[in-house]
């Protein structure tokens, strides 16, 4: 009987929760290996919620520490990549509360480098700079967390909800919303894929 290939998703869940597990065991080496593969994504997750870049580079450096003093106590089963995107943004969050002092990202995030790259690669470099800066500007703060959960970090709908800690009917308002401000105000072919089979 033929027994379909894992996808690259759940290859990639298989490893991290290997990982997760050995690490849970005393291997540093395995918290060191998440760390590698997760950083660049923490922090640039992380400039979602703060432009503070300090702040950011503290709380993924927190959150790593964090995992190894109370490894003994998580869970062997979890969703690794959500628990970590999870537990960054409450610790940015307390030291959001702590410091009481937050530099808003908006203005940040329309020239973050990675959207940039994912969202006008076909386009001539000055025209992409001149439509990302509009389309995006026109986002809400939490719209624009929600479309990096959804379509750069391949979270769903239900993940991003507990995520946020906000019912998914809201998660799916935002992203509506922000699909039609970004239908209105940029190129029909972002638009085309953003609404791909499967969003």
């Amino acid at each position: 009987m033929y027994t379909p290939a894992p996808s690259y998703n759940e290859q990639r869940h298989g490893e991290d929760l290997a990982l997760w597990q050995a690490f849970r065991a005393g291997q540093q080496q395995a918290l060191a290996t998440l760390f590698d593969r997760y950083a660049q994504q923490l922090y640039a997750y992380g400039h979602h919620i703060t432009a503070d870049e300090e702040a950011v580079k503290d709380g993924i450096q927190t959150l790593f520490v964090t995992l190894w003093a109370r490894r003994e106590h998580l869970a062997a089963e979890v969703s690794v990549k959500f628990y970590l995107y999870g537990s960054l943004r409450r610790e940015l969050l307390k030291l959001r509360k702590e410091a009481r002092m937050w530099v808003p990202s908006a203005e940040h995030l329309e020239n973050e480098p990675s959207v940039e790259q994912q969202l006008m690669a076909s386009e001539d470099e000055h025209h992409r700079t001149i439509k990302l800066s509009t389309s995006l500007g026109q986002l809400s703060g939490r719209e624009k967390e929600i479309i990096n959960l959804k379509y750069f970090n391949n979270f769903k709908i239900r993940e991003i909800a507990d995520l946020l800690q906000v019912n998914e009917q809201t998660v799916s308002n935002l992203l509506y919303r922000a699909l039609q401000k970004l239908r209105r105000s940029f190129t029909i072919s972002l638009a085309l894929l953003l609404l791909l089979p499967g969003s």
